[in-house]
């Protein structure tokens, strides 16, 4: 993603545009993806970067192949 637009766009907005990325690969059947995509999107801007303890339950549900907890994980952020 462009750095312009990483500033440009409000939080909420951002968040809500890693969490529909995130969305479409788990369409695709993609978990890891989704998982990598997410972390690395929230870590792009220094005001949305997750906990490491949040990053590490992302790794820890893609070893679990947890699908609908990775859904329920991305709904919850804010």
């Amino acid at each position: 993603m462009e750095r312009s637009l990483l500033i440009e766009l409000a939080r909420d907005k951002y968040v809500e545009r890693c969490k529909q990325r995130a969305f479409d690969h788990l369409d695709r059947g993609d978990l890891k993806k989704a998982v990598a995509s997410f972390v690395s999107n929230m870590s792009a801007r220094p005001d949305c970067e997750l906990p490491h303890y949040l990053a590490t339950l992302g790794a820890s549900l893609v070893t679990a192949n947890d699908v609908l907890g990775w859904r329920a994980f991305i709904e919850g952020l804010r």
